[in-house]
Formats: structure tokens, C-alpha cells, sequence
């Protein structure tokens, strides 16, 4: 089924992925067998979505409640805490939730009377694939991050982040519900049976950027809210996501664990690393404050900066 042009807005023009049957797999072969692509390719699909500097980090998931503007929120502020230059653009029209974060934290600044480390607010006044093209392309120029926070639904908005994105963060729940997105695994054997809607949507934006990106698209999955103590579904589910990471071209990584302090200072826009600044909201969290940076590692960002901070804190386990 062919995609709309690049101006249609409307989330209910936009068709699902371009699958008409779910893929066949064979016996110990991790490459599905998808249709044909399909013939209409919207014009942003065709020339570079990538520049010299301004490395985009885009947090997606068709599920919401997964803690995705949660982890968007403490990259931000980890990445400015590390000296980056950092934009904010949240693209989740029905609730901005990321926006509603960091204007909390201007707040919070002129209530305690502090200076706090944080992004650049990137608003979208059309809220359309071109404003946000050109936005990106702005941004950068004058960032070395910018972190986009898409709605929990298809959109063509969202497509085109996903597209422009040098590093795609999906965040999921220790839930099996939150799996069926990313691919369906059979309850009875544990096999994987297809690739769930959200894996096909990236792998058909994936492919055309590979020809034109200077370097490869880093999908990674995180797993957040979970505890201490693996219960015995967590362990299901993880070995759930260990089958479809091959195939959907994903690779995981450790989120943010469920914790009350990130559920306390999120509303305030504020983090554990703001606690030294605000000291009589609470005392320092190490192994939580270390859990932060455990995530940052994991991505693997192009950040000397943030290699350096991270550094220490991976030394001595508590900064």
C-alpha cells in the first residue's frame, strides 16, 4: 500500500507498515522474508537525513507507559551535566509530557534559586514532517544532542524522527503486552512467531537511510521499570526479547529501575543529579545516581564529554 505524501497530518492517513502477510522464517535463519517495499517513497526519504555534528537520539514505542519520556528527561539532563550542548523536542502532541518536564525544572530553578544544566527547548509551530526537518537541521548545527520524545502512536511526525534519528531508544516494561510490538512470541513453545508492528515500521525506515547515512542506525532496546529480584517473568521476558533482538536488528540495554525518587523529583523536572544543587529535597543516591550512568554507557554515544564524566562515577560507583 503506498504511504501518503510528506503533507498529509492526519495519524489516520497514515497506513500501518508496509506488511500485507506476517513474514515466514526459516529453521535457525534470523532473516525475515518481507514483500517488495512499496513504490511511493515520500520525498524525505531520498536525500541525507544526517550532518557533521548534532547526534539525534529519538525515544519510541507504539505502547505508551513505558517510561519513555522518563528516560528522554534523564538523558537530557545526564548529557548537560556532562557539558553537552543539548535540544529538547517532544513530539507527542497529546501529552508533552518531556516539555511539560523541562518547563517544571525552569520552575524549580526560580523557586530554590539555583542554576540548573539543561537543554534547549525546540518547539514545532506546524507540527509537520517539513518544520521538523528543518528544525533538526537547525539544531544541528548549534548542538552535539538533540533528544526527541515521540507519542506512543503511529504518526507521520513520528516516522519522520525515526527516519532522521542516528540512534532509535525503545523503552519496554517487563510485560508481554509491551512485547507484542516489537514481535509475537508463541506462550506454549516460547518461539518467535512475526515481528510485531513497531519492529516492521523501523525496518522500513531503516533500509532506504543505510544508503545515504554516514553512519549505521543504533536501535537499542531498554528494558525499564524492573527490579532488583528477576521474578520469573522478567526472566521470561528477557529471554522473549534475547530471540527477537536478532531478527528485528535491535540490541538491549539496561534502563532506569522502578524507584520512587525518579516518580518524586520527575514532576519537580528535576533528577538525582540535582539533589547536591537542592540538597533539602533528599540525600544523594549512589547506586541510584550510578544506574543513570550504567544507561548512558550502554548507548554507546559519540560524547568525549560524557565518557569522561561517566568515568569517575563507573570508578567509584557513586557519582
Amino acid at each position: 500500500m503506498a504511504l501518503p505524501p510528506p503533507h498529509a497530518t492526519a495519524p489516520s492517513q497514515w497506513p500501518p507498515p508496509p506488511i500485507s502477510s506476517p513474514p515466514q522464517y526459516r529453521a535457525f535463519d534470523s532473516t525475515p522474508a518481507f514483500p517488495d517495499p512499496v513504490q511511493e517513497t515520500p520525498a524525505w526519504m531520498k536525500y541525507p537525513a544526517s550532518g557533521q555534528r548534532g547526534h539525534i537520539i529519538v525515544f519510541a514505542n507504539e505502547k505508551g507507559g513505558v517510561g519513555k519520556s522518563t528516560s528522554a528527561f534523564h538523558t537530557c539532563i545526564a548529557l548537560c551535566n556532562a557539558g553537552e550542548s543539548v535540544a529538547a523536542l517532544d513530539v507527542d502532541l497529546r501529552q508533552l509530557t518531556l516539555h511539560h518536564a523541562l518547563w517544571a525544572r525552569q520552575e524549580s530553578e526560580r523557586e530554590y534559586g539555583v542554576k540548573l544544566p539543561g537543554p534547549e527547548q525546540i518547539l514545532l509551530a506546524q507540527q509537520n514532517e517539513n518544520e521538523l526537518e528543518e528544525k533538526l537541521r537547525m539544531a544541528r548545527i548549534h548542538h552535539d544532542f538533540i533528544i526527541i520524545d515521540v507519542g506512543g502512536h503511529d504518526s507521520p511526525i513520528a516516522r519522520k524522527a525515526i527516519f532522521m534519528a542516528d540512534t532509535i531508544i525503545t523503552p519496554v516494561n517487563d510485560s508481554f503486552i509491551d512485547l507484542d510490538m516489537l514481535g509475537r512470541i508463541d506462550p506454549r513453545t516460547g518461539e518467535l512467531r512475526t515481528l510485531g508492528n513497531f519492529a516492521r515500521l523501523v525496518e522500513h525506515l531503516k533500509e532506504p537511510g543505510m544508503a545515504i547515512r554516514p553512519k549505521a542506525l543504533d536501535w537499542v532496546v531498554m528494558q525499564n521499570r524492573s527490579r532488583n529480584f528477576a521474578t520469573k517473568n522478567e526472566r521470561k521476558v528477557l529471554d522473549a526479547l534475547e530471540k527477537i533482538a536478532p531478527v528485528a536488528g535491535f540490541r538491549l540495554v539496561p534502563g532506569l529501575r522502578e524507584r520512587v525518587t525518579y516518580r518524586e523529583l520527575f514532576p519537580m523536572g528535576l533528577t538525582l543529579f540535582d539533589l547536591e544543587a537542592i540538597p533539602e529535597l533528599g540525600k544523594p543516591q549512589p547506586n541510584a545516581r550510578e544506574e543513570i550512568w550504567a544507561m548512558l554507557r550502554a548507548l554507546n554515544l559519540p560524547s568525549a564529554a560524557l565518557n569522561k564524566a561517566i568515568a569517575p562515577a563507573a570508578a567509584d560507583g557513586s557519582s
